[in-house]
């Protein structure tokens, strides 16, 4: 039996690093040149380079003129491409929370919501996305952030999961460590509705929470959380987005060596391994012991 393809709504970022992508394939198979492209256009010399990096917008109108110029007259491509352009250039929901993130936890953002399968190891704390409310203002204040700035980013935790954790929404798969539940993080009532949260989310169709108890021993990534991001589009790059001490990094297989050796198939490859080697389904027995 078929199954229907998760709703995605793709977001300006996510779009505009798309469009990117996209523009740069079709000036390097019309055979040309960054340089050539804008004299030819009579454009800057850099526009072309700033366009290609995504540190400036395209407009609708400059990106027909550059797919005319590098011969894509298809009406289905360059009407994608196009919308594009336009969705690109259209504010985020969180537009609104801009000024309490930093610049990569709202790349990170695009990309999540932008996601149609979302794979989230943790290794110390249940993940945002399956957080009570009551658990995350808890660990927000926990960490020292200030009153104003936790309720905001409280507030956007809510609102990623009201749009994210529903039945048409994408593929999600948790792996936690058992330290993730086993520490306590509030009262005993905190916990107690943070687990009745982690067993109503795994009924839902399209998300699965795994967990692995400490008898497992040693694992691959074992101390690292990280997250995965995969697309609809085949061209459409896989993301990694890890946390350490020293801050967040996100990684493609397009972009490698800046911050990791490792590509994101490489935690393709380890979040595999754990969920079919030594990770079990999140139950009542275990958050519980009943």
């Amino acid at each position: 039996m078929e199954t229907e393809s998760p709703v995605v709504q793709e977001e300006p970022g996510f779009q505009r690093a798309r469009l990117r992508d996209r523009l740069k394939k079709a000036r390097e198979s019309a055979g040309m040149k960054q340089r050539e492209v804008a004299e030819q256009l009579d454009w800057s010399p850099s526009k072309v380079i700033r366009i290609e990096a995504g540190s400036v917008g395209v407009s609708v109108t400059d990106v027909r003129v550059l797919l005319t110029h590098y011969g894509i007259t298809d009406p289905e491509q360059v009407a994608a491409l196009t919308e594009m352009a336009r969705a690109a250039r259209r504010p985020p929901w969180w537009a609104s929370f801009r000024s309490w993130v930093s610049p990569d936890f709202e790349m990170y953002l695009g990309y999540e919501s932008s996601a149609s399968i979302i794979r989230n190891f943790e290794s110390n704390l249940v993940p945002g996305l399956l957080q009570t409310e009551e658990y995350a203002r808890e660990v927000l204040q926990r960490l020292g952030t200030g009153d104003e700035r936790m309720e905001q980013l409280v507030q956007l935790r809510l609102e990623r999961q009201d749009r994210l954790i529903q039945p048409d929404g994408p593929e999600i798969f948790f792996i936690l460590d058992e330290a993730a539940v086993r520490r306590i993080v509030g009262s005993e009532g905190t916990m107690k509705k943070q687990y009745e949260k982690l067993l109503t989310v795994h009924e839902m169709p399209n998300v699965t929470v795994l967990t692995v108890p400490f008898s497992a021993g040693i694992y691959p990534q074992f101390r690292s959380p990280y997250v995965l991001f995969e697309f609809l589009g085949d061209e459409d790059d896989m993301v990694a987005y890890l946390e350490n001490a020293d801050g967040e990094a996100i990684l493609s297989e397009k972009a490698l060596g800046r911050t990791s050796p490792r590509r994101p198939t490489d935690y393709l490859d380890d979040f595999w391994k754990v969920e079919k080697g030594v990770a079990t389904e999140v139950t009542r027995d275990f958050l519980f012991g009943e």
